[in-house]
């Protein structure tokens, strides 16, 4: 039985959260550089840069490239974006190591986007650390412990089409954030499509194409951190 456990874990590793082909058109710009770090994390430098910085926490077993397109389009608008990868891919487990290395850069302001796992990782930086965070995005944010306490302007945004957060468990995550939470439904949105990755268990199909998904969530995103800059 455990050997069978570990065969299925290291088949959901080979096929959940593998970028797909597309994010390699997104790893290289007029405005930016990209470099890999050591660990799997990605660094995207502005030519530019507006004196900010955006923290992306990746969702569960989700490599960090799956984001490139988000990445990207902050980059191009003079963000520094630091996208660290969590051991065995889960973010929660780089909490600590990301908020050291987001201090050794020269950042005035961060931002924080958390999907899925990665937003339980967002608040827990936040919270745990003496990082300036200005302002907080959920993607489909897991909330299994209570964050009420949180003091930070928050957007949340939800996709309908969510097979791994439905409505009842969205709700139920409701209760674990302060009240001021600014909350945005996209209509046919699922989990998955909040990044550029090959498959999600247990998710449903959307009903919008993942590019219209991803723009609403960097464009809504990107209205919501300008009224803390």
């Amino acid at each position: 039985l455990l050997l069978l456990a570990m065969l299925i874990l290291l088949g959901w590793y080979q096929v959940d959260g593998i970028p797909i082909e597309e994010t390699e058109s997104f790893l290289s710009g007029e405005n930016f550089t990209l470099t890999e770090e050591n660990d799997g994390g990605l660094l995207f430098r502005p030519a530019d840069s507006n004196g900010h910085g955006i923290l992306i926490m990746h969702g569960a077993l989700i490599m960090p490239k799956s984001y490139a397109k988000t990445a990207a389009y902050f980059a191009d608008r003079g963000y520094t974006v630091y996208l660290p990868m969590g051991p065995a891919r889960l973010s929660v487990g780089v909490v600590d190591r990301a908020a050291s290395r987001a201090l050794e850069m020269n950042v005035d302001k961060w931002f924080l986007i958390g999907h899925s796992m990665g937003g339980m990782a967002s608040m827990e930086l936040a919270t745990r650390h003496s990082l300036n965070v200005q302002a907080i995005a959920l993607w489909a944010g897991n909330m299994p412990t209570s964050y009420t306490f949180v003091d930070l302007p928050i957007i949340y945004i939800w996709g309908n089409n969510d097979g791994l957060l439905p409505e009842e468990r969205f709700k139920l995550n409701r209760f674990n954030l302060p009240e001021s939470v600014s909350y945005v439904t996209l209509e046919g949105a699922n989990h998955k499509n909040f990044a550029m990755y090959s498959h999600q268990f247990f998710d449903k199909d959307a009903k919008i194409d993942w590019m219209e998904q991803i723009d609403f969530a960097n464009l809504t995103t990107a209205d919501f951190f300008a009224q803390y800059h």
